[in-house]
């Protein structure tokens, strides 16, 4: 299983920040996040129980970046957009993919935001990742920047140097 780390975060927010300057919105600042959330939000999908994982699926583990950086926002802006695209790039690492409309998937992350039971709005967040992921087609990208660089087309991406918290 590949877990997001504080690298794909900062290329998130990066590869977002051009899209926010494009809509004229403004832009999630890696610099500005709130790290003890993220370090929250990391740990999450890999915590465990009596030797047992707490999120069993991938689509469990999926959940927990859609659900809780909509719950905690650690970053100063865009945490839905973020929540959505680390959804999507965690899948991606481990071989499956959202096939969703952007508008539904954008509402839905609303949604999660403004909801307040836990446990029955966590199911609803499995249950929709579920329904709306599939394996991917087996195209390859090298990196991360270039596989957000196909998803954003047209958006440029500058060097990635990773900041050290």
């Amino acid at each position: 299983m590949h877990y997001l780390d504080h690298d794909d975060f900062q290329v998130i927010c990066q590869v977002l920040s051009d899209f926010f300057k494009k809509v004229k919105d403004p832009p999630p600042n890696y610099n500005h996040t709130y790290f003890e959330k993220l370090d929250s939000i990391i740990s999450i999908p890999r915590r465990t129980f009596d030797k047992k994982d707490l999120y069993p699926t991938l689509f469990h583990k999926a959940a927990c970046y859609l659900y809780f950086i909509n719950k905690l926002h650690p970053f100063n802006n865009g945490n839905k957009r973020i929540s959505i695209v680390a959804t999507g790039v965690f899948l991606r690492y481990n071989k499956y993919e959202l096939d969703v409309d952007e508008e539904k998937l954008y509402a839905f992350a609303k949604e999660v935001t403004q909801s307040h039971k836990q446990d029955e709005e966590f199911k609803k967040v499995v249950d929709f990742i579920k329904n709306y992921s599939k394996r991917t087609d087996g195209r390859r990208f090298p990196d991360l920047i270039s596989w957000l660089q196909y998803i954003f087309k047209n958006t440029k991406i500058p060097n990635f140097t990773p900041l050290k918290k």
